[in-house]
């Protein structure tokens, strides 16, 4: 045995090689240039090694294969160092595809980009069975493309129909999937991936294969049709998938040397572009946000076995179906039985779900659901409990339940309440030890929306919080800690601006041309769209709520309420500013809005809608900062990313501020509160930021490793 710092190379009897993938620091496997140089080095001995019959590599870390690139490392590297790296490793994996010997990958985890690409240079690709071990080529996600020979061996392999969407896309790509698919070879029982890279050793080199779409004529006519499928999806606004597309295309014909620095020179360009920029620093927020920095003061953490969800409604079931799933028993308990039976309706609706995705197997499934007790009555509290609350977002309810809870239960137990926008520090008034109530808002749906807001409220001990960090991260959500204040963070942010919208509408607007201005933006729906999926009577308690508490906010239109009183709440009830149905096609606006309005503004005097809609986004944001609602922009930005998909490839609010300047945007706010009203005058923040020339990071920086390159000026359109 030979051992190095990244590979571990173990000869056996019968002449057969492995590489066991194993870093000497117990961290996941990444690819850096110490990994390249020991991966040239393996080869090399396999090259002079003439009886050698056959390569299994695998992995010695339990949870993962080879995660790809190790990113904080190259994006601190200039256009030549670059280069440089993309080639090397190009011509290491081109080496190893050309080995003598049958080379099989055995993939017990994650491999994704570069750790795929290496798998994509063996013969075979054995995978376990766990959903957890996804493949894939994820590039594309951080504005960026595959450049050790994904865009080349690819298509190659699967064909160029079946290579698009996996590589454009950038998503990883579940086992069953990826056998269907042909990307891997077997999927077979994590016990038993040993045995099928050894027998797999018996098949031989890898023939070439032909497939019908890679023909010139053909795959130019899907060249056409992706092309114009990914401009209808990205809007334009991401350029990596269309540089995917077309290395793809190129590649299959050329040469391997003229196709592998086709991959060179577009990774390069790409590494350039404000698009890749904004969407690896998101990258590098979402690592961060998995290791949030938990507080050391307080007592020891609560240790958590058994979870009682109160309230089975939409958000309680979706609750005790993610906590359920992740391994942890689950008490689901509410005052009526219906409501109960439509909550466990709603958690084996989510399991059916999982299991048709390949998140869950059918017997991981039907454990979920045998750990979710549901209950009609009190349930007796005891150590080891954590309660979550999802009932009615009603203060008085939410205060008498946790003051009887706080009577009932061992004084260790720790409370949450998932209220979106409620105050903590008014709801445990009636409790005897408030400190031992927090906020975990979840987002809706739970099973999508990564994003947990933690919410500290002045009486809630350290202790709490620590624990509720850490349960966010035991169940595979992200945090991001805030201080108990109107609406935390994302509703504090997101409701102005929906509020802001219908206020257009009422000028005068029409409810598409809104729309289009915030999705040509770059947000994933528009603002009245979100209102209607949100529902008109939620969106509508939450402004009220928060106009109570900040009264500087804009007062929600009378609109707003006259539609909750006409019944027209969005999605669920058939009409909003939208009409719904079953059929398919674009939504016609509510033609019964138009005798609604009551304020009508020309045209000439209104400024830019985008602009307009932004600039109140941006000025809550600097608010949250000012008032210390969180910690640092990041929080900010990773939490509107992740809780509303605030448009990615701008890298946040913050951080798109950060681009436009603080002078830029006071000169456009002042100018409207001279023009509409007062609740567009910067806050302090702001302003001091625009007096020093100063940025939001700079003031308060943080090391999220970026390319190094001078974004493009944007302006707010």
């Amino acid at each position: 045995m030979n051992k190095n710092q990244r590979i571990l190379i173990t000869c056996h009897s019968d002449r057969t090689v492995t590489w066991t993938l194993s870093r000497s620091d117990g961290r996941a496997n990444l690819i850096d240039q110490l990994f390249i140089d020991e991966l040239k080095q393996a080869i090399s001995d396999l090259e002079r090694d003439k009886l050698a019959t056959g390569l299994i590599i695998r992995s010695g870390h339990p949870k993962i294969f080879l995660a790809g690139a190790d990113l904080s490392t190259l994006s601190n590297l200039n256009p030549q160092e670059l280069e440089k790296l993309l080639q090397d490793g190009q011509d290491t994996f081109t080496r190893l595809s050309r080995l003598d010997l049958t080379t099989v990958c055995a993939i017990n985890g994650p491999c994704l980009g570069g750790g795929y690409e290496l798998a994509l240079a063996c013969d075979r690709r054995i995978l376990s069975a766990k959903p957890h071990a996804v493949v894939g080529l994820p590039e594309t996600s951080l504005g960026l493309l595959p450049s050790w020979g994904g865009c080349y061996r690819l298509p190659r392999l699967i064909g160029l129909f079946r290579a698009l969407p996996t590589l454009a896309g950038g998503r990883p790509v579940r086992p069953f999937k990826a056998r269907k698919l042909g990307m891997v070879d077997q999927v077979v029982p994590e016990e038993s991936l040993e045995q099928a890279a050894r027998e797999a050793l018996n098949t031989g080199k890898a023939s070439p294969r032909l497939h019908w779409d890679n023909l010139p004529l053909v795959r130019q006519i899907i060249y056409h049709i992706g092309r114009r499928s990914i401009v209808t999806q990205t809007k334009g606004h991401y350029p990596a998938p269309l540089a995917s597309l077309r290395v793809m295309k190129d590649a299959l014909g050329l040469n391997r040397s003229a196709a592998m620095k086709r991959e060179r020179e577009e990774f390069i360009s790409l590494a350039k572009s404000p698009e890749s920029s904004s969407l690896l620093h998101y990258f590098f927020l979402r690592e961060r946000a998995k290791k949030v920095a938990i507080p050391k003061e307080g007592e020891a953490t609560h240790e958590i076995s058994r979870v009682q969800v109160i309230g089975a409604g939409k958000m309680g079931g979706g609750i005790a179906q993610w906590l359920a799933a992740r391994g942890l028993p689950v008490i689901l308990s509410d005052l009526s039985t219906d409501a109960l039976s439509l909550g466990l309706s709603t958690v084996q609706s989510l399991l059916v779900q999982a299991g048709k995705r390949g998140i869950l197997t059918p017997l991981a499934a039907r454990q979920a659901m045998d750990r979710i007790t549901p209950v009609c009555e009190p349930v007796p509290v005891r150590e080891g409990d954590f309660i979550i609350e999802a009932i009615v977002e009603r203060i008085g309810v939410k205060r008498t339940m946790f003051a009887e809870l706080d009577k009932r239960s061992p004084k260790s137990v720790p409370f949450a309440t998932n209220t979106s926008a409620l105050s903590i520090d008014c709801m445990n008034v009636a409790m005897d030890n408030p400190s031992r109530l927090g906020g975990l808002h979840f987002f809706n749906p739970v099973h999508r929306m990564e994003l947990v807001e933690v919410i500290q409220g002045k009486e809630t001990n350290p202790a709490v919080v620590r624990t509720l960090l850490k349960f966010v991260n035991r169940i595979g959500k992200r945090a991001v800690l805030c201080k108990d204040s109107p609406g935390f963070l994302v509703n504090r942010i997101l409701v102005p601006y929906l509020v802001e919208a219908a206020i257009l509408w009422e000028e005068g607007i029409d409810p598409k041309m809104i729309d289009r201005a915030m999705t040509a933006f770059g947000m994933p729906m528009g603002p009245l769209r979100l209102l209607d999926e949100i529902g008109l009577d939620v969106a509508g308690h939450v402004a009220k709520e928060l106009k109570f508490r900040l009264p500087r906010l804009a007062t929600p239109p009378s609109l707003l309420k006259q539609m909750n009183h006409k019944g027209m709440l969005g999605r669920k009830t058939g009409s909003g500013f939208y009409l719904y149905s079953k059929k398919k096609g674009k939504l016609p606006t509510n033609p019964e809005l138009c005798r609604l309005r009551t304020n009508r503004t020309q045209k000439s005097k209104i400024e830019p809608l985008a602009e307009r809609m932004n600039l109140v986004m941006l000025n809550e944001a600097a608010r949250c900062l000012e008032e210390e609602v969180v910690s640092s922009p990041s929080d900010v930005d990773f939490g509107m990313i992740a809780g509303t998909g605030w448009a990615p490839f701008r890298g946040g609010p913050l951080r798109y501020a950060d681009h436009i300047g603080a002078r830029v945007i006071v000169e456009k706010m002042e100018r409207l509160a001279a023009d509409l009203d007062d609740r567009f005058e910067p806050c302090q923040y702001l302003l001091d930021l625009a007096r020093k020339n100063k940025t939001f990071y700079s003031e308060s920086p943080r090391s999220i490793p970026q390319f190094s390159s001078k974004p493009k000026e944007r302006i707010i359109q």
